[in-house]
């Protein structure tokens, strides 16, 4: 099952994010930043502590009431260039659910496909699927940056 959450983040929680990204990414001098082929990714839980609790107080309060021995494991700030995609693929055995919220609508592409279901990008929505179950990736962004920050929830 997919469950989806409109307005998770507002928009001016979706630009904050997107700003963070921008001024932290720096992996010659951050090792909690990375590329990861040709995205750009800040493991954002190892930052800002009031920031991450906030948003992981939120992430858990969502996974429990789909599950009340999830939690979360750590989540990431990304952005995707254009002609970026994420492979088919399954998560690890340990990460039983897999969220993400879209940061940013404003590219072409890039939808995220969960077994049949393709997802289109909408500024604040979160998805949340059993990540290690279900078969997932993300469609080749055409034109445009995609935001996204995954979380990846263990027991």
């Amino acid at each position: 099952m997919i469950y989806s959450y409109e307005n998770f983040l507002t928009p001016i929680e979706c630009q904050y994010f997107i700003n963070q990204h921008s001024k932290l990414f720096n992996p010659a001098t951050d090792q909690r930043t990375f590329y990861h082929r040709k995205t750009k990714v800040i493991d954002y839980s190892l930052f800002f502590v009031q920031d991450s609790k906030k948003l992981n107080g939120r992430l858990n309060f969502t996974v429990k009431n789909i599950d009340t021995e999830a939690f979360v494991n750590y989540f990431q700030i990304v952005e995707w260039p254009t002609e970026e995609f994420q492979p088919t693929h399954k998560d690890f055995e340990y990460h039983y659910y897999t969220s993400i919220i879209y940061l940013n609508s404003d590219f072409e592409g890039g939808e995220t496909f969960v077994e049949k279901k393709e997802i289109k990008p909408k500024q604040g929505l979160m998805v949340l699927f059993a990540g290690d179950k279900m078969i997932h990736g993300v469609n080749k962004i055409t034109k445009g940056t995609r935001y996204t920050i995954p979380c990846w929830y263990t027991k």
